[in-house]
């Protein structure tokens, strides 16, 4: 068995070895792919050590949704399998248990789950916990009124898809973030069935600041201005409900974190709600506030 590997990368020295040599040494055969973004480090060079194919862009040229239609062109397989340079599998099947619902038949769509790092802070911690619990779930449109949004979860961290089908709703589009997400609309409301596979997991977590916060929620707050038809699937009180339950997990396990959480979710509601308003704001104000400054050209 043999699957296509698209790595968009990012100054990814530190991070990017460790995870061309694990994809080597997947109890599946990988077809790597790597789409660089004029890195200042060496991360061209170890891409041209490990991978089958590299692909150089320039910096303002990426985007989360058409870069990846890049790889999705070059790759030979029928299966292919988009990851974040800083994602690492966590054993040696983990492309081969989330593959496998896709090569049954099963669904078209699987990702993965997050699996933090030793040393990742409490909050980011319960992230994960909440984001990708420990059940496996398929997703279809039957799910929906109960669901909502939460219904077209989804992570390109580590995410497999039927090529074919992939294409056959359009690819991924030019969006600021949640490309992801976007397509997993598509394919389930297209009939087709995805699936959350907590059994492949990844070791992924992000250390972001209240400020870092902030921009990628402005940005997801763009993502759906821009793309409101979502919006009429609603949230289903998903956010009070991640706000309680982490209140109370910090309480119980890291009580001292708990006013840095405050912080944290104000920033990423402020954000969400002034990106969604983001038409309103003067145009030179989006680069700064979303951190994407190319996507606004």
């Amino acid at each position: 068995m043999r699957v296509s590997v698209v790595i968009p990368t990012l100054n990814g020295e530190r991070t990017l070895p460790a995870l061309l040599r694990s994809l080597r040494s997947q109890t599946v055969e990988t077809e790597i792919i790597v789409i660089d973004s004029s890195s200042d480090d060496s991360t061209p060079e170890v891409a041209e050590r490990w991978a089958d194919r590299l692909l150089r862009i320039r910096r303002e040229e990426f985007n989360h949704g058409l870069t990846r239609n890049l790889g999705l062109r070059l790759a030979s397989e029928d299966i292919v399998v988009f990851m974040s340079q800083d994602a690492l599998p966590e054993r040696e099947d983990t492309l081969e248990t989330l593959i496998r619902p896709i090569v049954e038949g099963e669904v078209v769509l699987a990702y993965a789950r997050h699996v933090p790092p030793p040393g990742t802070p409490p909050p980011e911690v319960f992230f994960r916990l909440f984001s990708y619990p420990e059940k496996s779930e398929v997703k279809d449109r039957s799910m929906l009124p109960r669901y909502g949004l939460r219904a077209f979860t989804n992570s390109n961290v580590c995410a497999a898809y039927l090529k074919e089908k992939l294409l056959e709703v359009g690819g991924f589009p030019r969006v600021i973030l949640s490309e992801d997400l976007y397509v997993a609309a598509k394919l389930i409301l297209a009939g087709y069935r995805t699936m959350y596979n907590a059994e492949a997991r990844v070791i992924h977590a992000h250390t972001f600041t209240p400020w870092g916060i902030f921009r990628r929620y402005f940005a997801i707050g763009v993502f759906y201005a821009e793309n409101r038809w979502l919006r009429r699937y609603g949230g289903r009180g998903d956010t009070l409900r991640f706000f309680l339950e982490e209140l109370m997990y910090l309480a119980e396990n890291h009580p001292l974190w708990i006013p840095y959480a405050v912080v944290e979710n104000a920033a990423r509601l402020f954000g969400l709600l002034l990106g969604y308003n983001h038409r309103f704001l003067p145009r030179f104000l989006l680069p700064i506030l979303s951190g994407y400054p190319h996507y606004w050209k």
